[in-house]
């Protein structure tokens, strides 16, 4: 079990490349059949770790992916116990993984548990079967239940679960049917993702309808139900993702892992992407610089998506008094926060201006 001993200061990405099948519309760095790589991947991604660390202070661990949880609690304990060789960690530390709800076991969550998970954030997208079909994802919405079941026998403290929306197949009757599923489960916290047709996704070159713009419904719905925006894309009911918020209060972060993305005092690092390069030289990066002029507007970007708002030292204040005037947004001490988090990119491209 991972200790805990100090106050935090960073958060950790960790990467897992791996998954069953690539969803039409995932652009992340995953990749299917290369499961007999397993081996060698913990093995290199515990040098990266060991390397990225150096007794750095942790408040958050995210396992994302790829699908965490083609890992298995072997190679869990490995990584885990590669963290608390190189880091000291926050007494209250919080520990997340994703994971795909077909591939949930008792037995994992609670090995998971005892290893120091302390959130799981499961890749729903849909409980309708046509939906899930269109997405391309191979679970089966029986498996959601059975996952949280699993999760919740285990004591894990945290259950968060994703949703995607802005489907052809979507009205704004089928997302109050998704919503109410959603919140007669056991979870404290929802992300509802609009659909983005990206580059180099099989639903981008497969013909797809116009997608609708139902943000306004989703949001609506969610409200009613208890989940409170803190985000664009993130509810909570009664539980904010602490990892979450650290990017949003563009706080400095690490990133390990085949893809993985980190960013120190002034410089972003990016992991190599392909699987087999990144086992054979798991400490190579390529570096970014950035100025003062780019993490200030970064700060202004995020800040101004989420309730944590921007520090108004960073503003121009004949801007700032008109956000105010018209309606746009409000002051919480010195920070400025978005009325309508939807509008936040609009806001700061205006700002930066």
């Amino acid at each position: 079990m991972l200790k805990t001993n100090i106050p935090s200061c960073r958060s950790l990405y960790v990467h897992i490349p791996f998954c069953q099948s690539k969803c039409g519309y995932c652009a992340f760095n995953s990749f299917s059949g290369l499961e007999s790589l397993r081996e060698a991947y913990v093995d290199a991604l515990c040098l990266d770790l060991k390397a990225s660390l150096r007794e750095v202070r942790l408040r958050s661990i995210f396992i994302g992916g790829g699908t965490p949880n083609m890992l298995d609690s072997k190679h869990y304990e490995k990584i885990f116990n590669s963290i608390a060789s190189h880091a000291r960690l926050s007494p209250k530390i919080e520990i997340t993984l994703e994971a795909n709800p077909d591939l949930v076991s008792l037995e994992w969550c609670r090995a998971l548990k005892e290893l120091g998970m302390t959130r799981l954030s499961l890749g729903v997208q849909s409980f309708f079967k046509p939906k899930l079909r269109f997405l391309q994802r191979d679970h089966t919405p029986k498996n959601v239940y059975k996952a949280l079941k699993y999760a919740s026998q285990s004591a894990i403290a945290h259950l968060s679960i994703d949703l995607i929306y802005n489907t052809p197949l979507d009205t704004p009757q089928s997302l109050e049917q998704e919503v109410t599923r959603a919140s007669a489960l056991p979870i404290d916290h929802l992300s509802a993702y609009s659909l983005t047709l990206e580059d180099n996704t099989r639903l981008a070159a497969t013909p797809v309808h116009t997608l609708p713009n139902l943000d306004t419904h989703m949001r609506a719905h969610l409200c009613a139900r208890g989940f409170i925006p803190y985000e664009v894309s993130n509810y909570a009911r009664n539980y904010q993702s602490v990892h979450n918020l650290s990017y949003w209060e563009s706080l400095e972060y690490l990133g390990c892992g085949a893809g993985a993305v980190g960013r120190v005092g002034r410089t972003r690092l990016y992991k190599l992407k392909d699987v087999k390069s990144y086992i054979a030289n798991p400490t190579h990066a390529r570096v970014e610089r950035l100025s003062m002029k780019d993490l200030d507007f970064e700060a202004v970007f995020l800040g101004l998506r989420c309730a944590l708002g921007v520090s108004t030292t960073l503003l121009v204040p004949e801007k700032v008094k008109i956000l105010l005037e018209e309606g746009i947004c409000y002051l919480r001490g010195d920070r400025l926060v978005a009325r309508d988090f939807l509008l936040a990119d609009e806001i700061a491209l205006w700002l930066s201006h």
